[in-house]
């Protein structure tokens, strides 16, 4: 809910999907997002720079004159979004330092997450070498790698953290201090509850495809848009498809 009478009059309702604007439209609007969920889109292959939730700020190249956007900003999850125009914004600041303060602060920690994710993905993945040995042990399995013109990714909504999957195998799950266990994907900190199984789920690629199962001995359930998956059977996923691992729920972006 939007606290301020103030900001009631620049509440604006977007859709999952709706683009609220593109890189290098001329920015003169600073948004606050006050429910759901946007994430920010750069390239032509639309790589994630971020994935922003309530509380969050955007649109700070109104702050400059004739600035045009730096990225593509979409509506993930259904979002009310305070808009607010560049001279509106400015009486505010005038009339109240901490509004300018707050900006700041959500600013510096929306420009740390993205250089995270930037460093992420930025780093070369090595594709090893075909081993000489026929068979394959299911670790080998693991170690394989994606073509790195795949791009692929999972957000985990909780934390807005954002994956990118480059393994044949990735396993989701939560790590175990006592053998040492760490999966692909560690959603320890996540999952606070301690829910989700130590290996509760497996994200596998194959003939161009990615596919998601549950892992045997996984507890409390996986689900792919709403329908829980029996045990080790594949299912095909597909871009925007909502993966929910107990009550965590990671958007498959491919």
């Amino acid at each position: 809910m939007v606290k301020d009478d103030g900001f009631k009059k620049f509440l604006t309702r977007y859709k999952k999907g709706d683009v609220i604007y593109s890189k290098d439209e001329l920015q003169e609007n600073f948004f606050i997002l006050n429910k759901g969920k946007i994430q920010l889109k750069v390239g032509d292959d639309d790589l994630i720079l971020a994935a922003l939730s309530k509380g969050d700020f955007f649109g700070e190249e109104s702050l400059n004159e004739s600035q045009k956007a730096a990225y593509t900003v979409e509506v993930i999850e259904d979002a009310d979004i305070i808009k607010i125009p560049y001279y509106a914004l400015i009486d505010m600041m005038n009339q109240s330092t901490d509004i300018g303060l707050k900006i700041l602060k959500k600013q510096s920690e929306k420009n740390l997450r993205i250089l995270e994710n930037i460093l992420r993905l930025s780093q070369p993945v090595e594709v090893p070498p075909p081993k000489p040995k026929k068979g394959k042990t299911e670790d080998d399995k693991t170690a394989e790698k994606v073509d790195p013109d795949i791009k692929a990714y999972l957000i985990v909504q909780r934390s807005n953290r954002i994956v990118q999957l480059t393994k044949k195998q990735t396993y989701l799950g939560r790590r175990d201090y006592t053998t040492g266990f760490i999966p692909d994907v560690d959603l320890t900190k996540e999952d606070e509850e301690k829910y989700i199984s130590r290996k509760h789920s497996k994200i596998s690629f194959s003939d161009s495809k990615f596919y998601v199962s549950e892992e045997p001995g996984a507890v409390n359930g996986t689900f792919l848009n709403g329908e829980r998956l029996a045990t080790s059977v594949k299912h095909e996923l597909k871009n925007e498809d909502e993966i929910t691992l107990c009550h965590l729920k990671i958007t498959f972006k491919y």
